[in-house]
């Protein structure tokens, strides 16, 4: 599970319990300018054949944590989630590291509206 503030400029997404040891990350920092769109989502993402993790954790189909390299062109993913994730957020990012952030959070709607100020 993550949690989502904001610092100044930045969304830090903080990694907390089992999924900080499992996905070998304690939090990441990313301007909010590089964030381009912010949804929620629930569940795994869909995975293809060719999608690759490291490093991080993972059982097709249960759980997914850590960082992936995934779809085509390759793109940079954080992923925390798993099959029964119901509150989870979506994040796209453009010109970082990580291009995808998908993240089980306490309450998907709370996080989506963190940026609403943004927006106005």
């Amino acid at each position: 599970m993550v949690e989502l503030s904001i610092k100044g400029n930045d969304l830090h997404v903080e990694v907390f319990g089992w999924s900080r040891l499992l996905g070998l990350k304690r939090s990441l920092d990313i301007p909010l300018s590089a964030i381009k769109q912010v949804s929620a989502t629930s569940g795994l993402p869909h995975f293809q054949w060719s999608d690759i993790r490291a490093p991080g954790t993972g059982v097709p189909g249960v759980v997914a944590i850590g960082t992936y390299w995934m779809g085509s062109p390759r793109r940079r993913a954080f992923i925390d989630v798993t099959r029964w994730s119901k509150q989870a957020v979506k994040l796209e990012i453009e010109g970082q590291p990580y291009s995808l952030v998908i993240a089980k959070v306490k309450d998907a709607l709370a996080a989506i509206n963190l940026f609403k100020p943004l927006k106005s």
